[in-house]
C-alpha cells in the first residue's frame, strides 16, 4: 500500500456524506505496499481503511470488494467493506474508484517461525475451498501474457544475465501453464504484510487486489517464496515443510501438484521479479511510494530454476 493519490479532508468529509461511519476527524497516509492509494481514517465512529484504486477498472473493484464481504459473511479472517447508503460497495473519489474498509486488529511481521508458516498454510487451504462458493469469475491479470509484454517493456533496459533469467523462466512457466491443474479462487499475493497477527494469532487476511482464478499450487509457492525463504533467496526446509504440511492437512496437494511443485515456484517468483523491475524502471509517482528490490526474487527465481526437471504431459487431469 502506497500513497499516490492526496486528498484533502474536505474531500474525504464530502465523500463520507454517503456513508452513516461518523464525520471525519483525521487522515493518515500507509506506505507499505505499492499498488494503490491508502489511509487510516479516522471518524466520530472509529477507524477506517480508505482505499483508493490506482489504474484497476471500477468494475473489476467491485468484484474484489464483493469477494472480501463474501469471506466476511462466511466467518473468514477478512475485512468488511463498508457499504454506502444507496448499497453500493464503493465510490468515486478525484474519479476514482475508492471503498471504505474495516480496520482490523493486528500488524504484520516480519520474522516469521515455522509455526505461523503453518498457520498460514492452514488458512490458505481453508481460503481455497471456501473460494468455490464464490460465483464471480476473476480474470488473472497477471497471466502468461502480462508476462510476456512485461519482458517486452523491460527488454531495452535489462543486463544480458537479466534477460536470460527472464526466458529460462518463461520457457518453465509455458510448462506449468500447460498442465490442467486444480484451480479456483486464490489470493495470488499473500506475502507476509497482508497477513496480520493479534497476540501471536492470524487475525486477518488482507489485500485481495490481485486474487483471481488460477492453480492452486501457485497460490501456495506465493507464499513460499515468500515466508518460507532466507536472505540468500533458498528455502527453509523446516518452513517449508510446516506450511504444505499444515496445508495438506485441509486440502491435498493431488499427484499433478507435488509434480509441478518446483514449476509452480519458478512461476510465483518470476511473476514478481518482473512486476518489481517494472517497478524500478517505471516507478509511479506518488507522495509516498515503496519500491521493492528486485534482486530479492532475482535470487529466489535463480535458486529455483536449478531445481526444475522437465515433466512429461502425462499428469492425472
Amino acid at each position: 500500500m502506497s500513497v499516490y493519490t492526496k486528498i484533502t479532508s474536505d474531500e474525504v468529509s464530502k465523500y463520507l456524506e454517503d456513508y452513516s461511519l461518523g464525520l471525519f476527524e483525521s487522515l493518515e497516509g500507509i506506505s507499505d505496499g505499492i499498488e494503490n492509494t491508502n489511509y487510516i481514517l479516522k471518524t466520530s465512529k472509529g477507524e477506517y481503511i480508505f482505499t483508493i484504486f490506482e489504474n484497476i477498472d471500477i468494475n473489476k473493484v467491485i468484484q474484489y470488494l464483493k469477494l472480501m464481504n463474501f469471506l466476511n459473511e462466511s466467518n473468514f479472517k477478512c475485512a468488511k467493506v463498508h457499504n454506502r447508503k444507496d448499497n453500493q460497495l464503493c465510490g468515486s473519489i478525484q474519479n476514482k474508484p475508492a471503498a471504505i474498509i474495516e480496520k482490523l486488529s493486528g500488524s504484520s511481521i516480519s520474522n516469521v517461525n515455522e509455526n505461523q508458516c503453518a498457520e498460514v498454510g492452514g488458512l490458505l487451504a481453508n481460503f481455497h475451498i471456501l473460494g468455490d462458493g464464490f460465483e464471480d469469475y476473476l480474470k488473472d491479470s497477471r497471466d502468461l501474457t502480462w508476462r510476456k509484454d512485461a519482458y517486452t517493456k523491460l527488454k531495452k533496459v535489462l543486463l544480458p544475465d537479466e534477460e536470460e533469467l527472464i526466458e529460462d523462466a518463461l520457457v518453465v512457466q509455458k510448462e506449468f501453464n500447460d498442465f490442467a491443474l486444480p484451480k479456483g479462487i486464490i489470493h495470488a499475493d499473500l506475502f507476509r504484510d497482508n497477513i496480520l497477527f493479534d497476540s501471536g494469532k492470524i487475525s486477518g487476511m488482507i489485500d485481495f487486489y490481485y486474487s483471481c482464478s488460477g492453480p492452486f499450487i501457485y497460490d501456495l509457492a506465493v507464499v513460499a517464496n515468500d515466508w518460507c525463504i532466507d536472505t540468500h533467496g533458498k528455502i527453509v526446509t523446516e518452513k517449508l515443510r510446516k506450511l504444505k504440511e499444515s496445508y495438506s492437512s485441509i486440502r491435498e496437494l493431488n499427484t499433478d501438484e507435488r509434480k509441478l511443485w518446483n514449476h509452480a515456484l519458478v512461476s510465483a517468483s518470476l511473476r514478481f521479479y518482473l512486476s518489481r523491475l517494472l517497478d524500478l524502471h517505471f516507478p509511479k509517482i506518488g507522495e509516498i511510494t515503496h519500491i521493492k528490490d528486485p534482486n530479492v526474487f532475482k535470487n529466489i527465481l535463480t535458486n529455483h530454476l536449478v531445481n526444475v526437471t522437465p515433466v512429461s504431459n502425462d499428469c492425472d487431469n
